[in-house]
């Protein structure tokens, strides 16, 4: 009987059902006001976490110095999580020069992204009945090796098998969750699990793929924070959100008690405070790295707790957005009563992401705005949320941004290259039959090579300038 990786290396099955979301009840859009209202921004008492002994933490500065090394793309949505690549020097008019594909291989089912450092891609893809953390080479295409991680996923909608979230690098180790709450840490170079551990049982948190108001598994990324792993399995009990140690996985801290969401935690300074932002299914959290004492919480979401995108620092406030008829906010951090607390700057429902976070450049916001019907593809203005254009050229689509273009990936599979120009939805060129439905995975980009993914292959395009 030949072994699980000989297999993966022979053949590749896909999950792929045609289908659209099935939902009976028609979303009750949010009745919403120009300002918070006090049922939105409860009173905090900061504190009161579960808190086990605290590890020390690194210096902020030194993990970042790793995480912007050129060439690299170490974690969801890149190495600051916004979505938007510093390097310059790449082929931006594809109408003129279009650009060719390096390689192309075969890759299982899910929605994982990419992630790059080392010269090396990494990823995650079902095959058969199990879930996989893959290592390609990043120039050939190579498959350098893959980990067994655990049984393959199917969420309670059947809507497709595969790991959701993206594996997070950090100095040759890779954090992985798979969607039942694995927990992996892996040697970068070899794919060895250092330590596993599962986030449910670690907490005490209630599985919730039997669940009703809970369809999709667990989405959200690890993010790493000094010593720390950030995860969310959503317990009620005041561990929906949990740190582990980086190096052993053994609880450090938890805290909250809201049900988990989609989107992917962060981490900000301001007012003189680094936080956790944390999206929930029913709110926003900031919470301290080293404690999770909670700093302010506002209640956030729908009737089917799915908030997916991820929430954006730009300079001095934060955005946020989730469809369903919730719509989005700005909202700025300000100190009262020696008390951090959000004060809403503007919300409508005039975008609404579904499950790709937009991308704010210039002080405007791009990204999709829909999610049963018609989507459109829309710019706003980012001092008062007013929309500049509206495109129905995209449609569904995850994005991710370099020097001052936007790139986005239909779910049909479609590149279409966009300058970022409040003014007027500007094209500069489209790559058609790359990828087919349901490509939903964030694109990445590092040294000028930009990788895609479906539910079927990967693929590596050359973006150098020529």
């Amino acid at each position: 009987m030949p072994s699980p990786e000989i297999l993966f290396n022979w053949m590749y099955v896909f999950s792929s059902h045609a289908f659209q979301i099935r939902i009976t009840c028609i979303c009750l859009a949010l009745i919403i006001n120009p300002g918070l209202v006090i049922g939105q921004l409860p009173k905090v008492t900061p504190g009161g976490s579960k808190s086990n002994t605290i590890i020390p933490t690194e210096e902020p500065e030194e993990k970042a110095t790793q995480s912007q090394q050129k060439g690299t793309w170490t974690s969801f949505l890149g190495n600051h999580r916004n979505g938007i690549s510093d390097e310059t020097g790449h082929n931006l008019n594809w109408n003129q020069h279009r650009p060719t594909v390096l390689w192309r291989v075969p890759l299982g089912g899910g929605f994982s992204s990419i992630v790059v450092a080392e010269g090396r891609i990494w990823t995650m893809a079902t095959h058969l009945n199990n879930d996989y953390v893959v290592c390609f080479d990043a120039h050939t295409g190579k498959k350098l090796w893959s980990t067994l991680a655990a049984p393959t996923y199917l969420d309670r909608q059947r809507q497709a098998r595969g790991p959701r979230s993206t594996p997070t690098y950090q100095a040759g180790k890779l954090y992985c969750l798979l969607p039942a709450g694995d927990l992996l840490c892996l040697d970068s170079a070899s794919g060895k699990v250092t330590w596993r551990v599962n986030i449910f049982q670690i907490s005490g948190a209630q599985r919730q793929e039997q669940k009703t108001i809970y369809y999709w598994g667990m989405s959200a990324s690890p993010l790493i924070e000094g010593d720390l792993v950030i995860l969310q399995p959503g317990g009620s009990k005041n561990n929906s959100v949990i740190a582990v140690n980086k190096n052993t996985g053994k609880l450090v801290w938890a805290a909250g008690s809201d049900s988990p969401g989609y989107g992917s935690p962060i981490v900000i300074e301001a007012e003189d405070q680094r936080q956790l932002i944390v999206p929930t299914g029913q709110s926003v959290l900031s919470l301290t790295p080293d404690k999770g004492d909670l700093l302010w919480r506002i209640v956030w979401g729908n009737k089917y707790n799915c908030n997916c995108a991820t929430p954006i620092w730009n300079e001095d406030s934060l955005f946020i957005s989730s469809a369903y008829g919730t719509g989005c906010m700005r909202f700025a951090l300000t100190t009262q009563n020696e008390q951090i607390r959000p004060i809403s700057r503007w919300k409508n429902l005039a975008l609404q992401n579904q499950f790709a976070t937009s991308i704010i450049k210039d002080g405007y916001i791009y990204g999709p705005h829909g999610d049963l019907a018609t989507v459109t593809y829309r710019c706003l203005d980012m001092q008062r949320g007013k929309v500049q254009w509206i495109s129905r050229r995209v449609g569904k689509c995850t994005q991710i941004a370099v020097q001052d273009h936007i790139i986005c990936l239909t779910e049909q599979g479609t590149l279409i290259l966009i300058e970022a120009n409040p003014t007027e939805y500007r094209e500069k060129g489209k790559l058609t039959g790359l990828l087919s439905f349901k490509a939903w995975a964030h694109p990445a980009i590092a040294d000028k090579r930009l990788y895609i993914r479906d539910e079927k292959r990967l693929i590596c395009i050359d973006l150098k300038q020529k």
